[in-house]
């Protein structure tokens, strides 16, 4: 299936046209809740209604013998799509629109999580995911090999939700990202990542966002081993704890964090936080080896 995007050349938050290549791709298929599931989802003409629809499609063409070989893109018209999504596998899913509700593209389902399951090789771009709900936005089990960029996380009522919430992850990158909420209860966590037998958030690259939330912007879980897990110039307002690494294998670098209580609570800080910038219940320090 050919590429087709001719809607305008629509924008992501940055400035930059979503028409871009991608190399290895190998179909294309176009969403727009003006559209229909009874199209073929081929071109904006013939788009489908829904994501899900145009995911199912995608993911029905996996070969999992190449599939690390190309990916599968789809393309989403700005509005809101009240959906509860399983994930698409080894595909771009990429927004269009300029940041902000009413011109981008927006996950918004009436309860529950915006997409529940498991993480592969997705890429999500430029979306708004939203829940009513004090659920995660991102219900991730397993999270292996996927990019998480240009989206904005919250809640649209007055609810402790969570962005991003793991059970299993290796190599996640989430980067230039917003967490932020207009409610009077704020988001809870950034990024949740759980623990447990064999559960690791290994080799994740956590980098340059804005996490406005109530209770921690990265937590890890005691039981998680979170080797080789970076985190580097995000910038994390007013939580109760910025990062806390309740594991203490992360490495974070050069972070500004303000929080109520701890900035950084983690088992190694002294010898894996290095120049992170931090203020505690107002007290602040450019800290060279850590807060605790």
């Amino acid at each position: 299936m050919s590429k087709s995007v001719t809607k305008a050349q629509l924008f992501h938050m940055g400035g930059t046209p979503v028409g871009m290549d991608f190399p290895g791709a190998e179909n294309f298929y176009y969403v727009d809740n003006n559209g229909s599931d009874n199209n073929d989802g081929s071109s904006w003409d013939s788009a489908k209604a829904t994501i899900q629809a145009a995911i199912t499609l995608s993911n029905a063409t996996i070969d999992w013998s190449t599939t690390p070989d190309r990916y599968n893109v789809i393309y989403i018209a700005p509005g809101v799509y009240a959906e509860n999504l399983t994930p698409a596998y080894y595909c771009h899913l990429v927004g269009t629109g300029i940041r902000g509700t009413d011109t981008m593209a927006e996950i918004h389902p009436a309860t529950g999580s915006c997409i529940t399951g498991t993480f592969l090789g997705t890429h999500l771009y430029n979306l708004w995911l939203e829940v009513n709900t004090a659920v995660p936005c991102l219900d991730i089990g397993i999270c292996n090999n996927s990019l998480i960029e240009f989206c904005t996380f919250t809640n649209g009522a007055a609810v402790a939700a969570t962005a991003v919430d793991t059970d299993n992850c290796t190599h996640l990158t989430m980067r230039y990202c917003s967490v932020e909420s207009g409610q009077s209860t704020g988001m809870a966590y950034g990024l949740y990542h759980r623990g447990g037998d064999e559960k690791y958030a290994h080799n994740c690259r956590i980098h340059d966002n804005v996490i406005h939330c109530t209770t921690a912007g990265i937590w890890i879980q005691d039981t998680c081993t979170a080797s080789q897990y970076t985190a580097w110039n995000n910038l994390i307002a007013r939580p109760t704890k910025g990062i806390d690494d309740n594991n203490g294998t992360s490495y974070l670098y050069n972070n500004y964090i303000t929080a109520t209580s701890d900035a950084i609570e983690h088992a190694n800080s002294a010898t894996q936080c290095i120049g992170n910038h931090v203020i505690n219940n107002a007290t602040g320090a450019v800290e060279a080896s850590g807060t605790d």
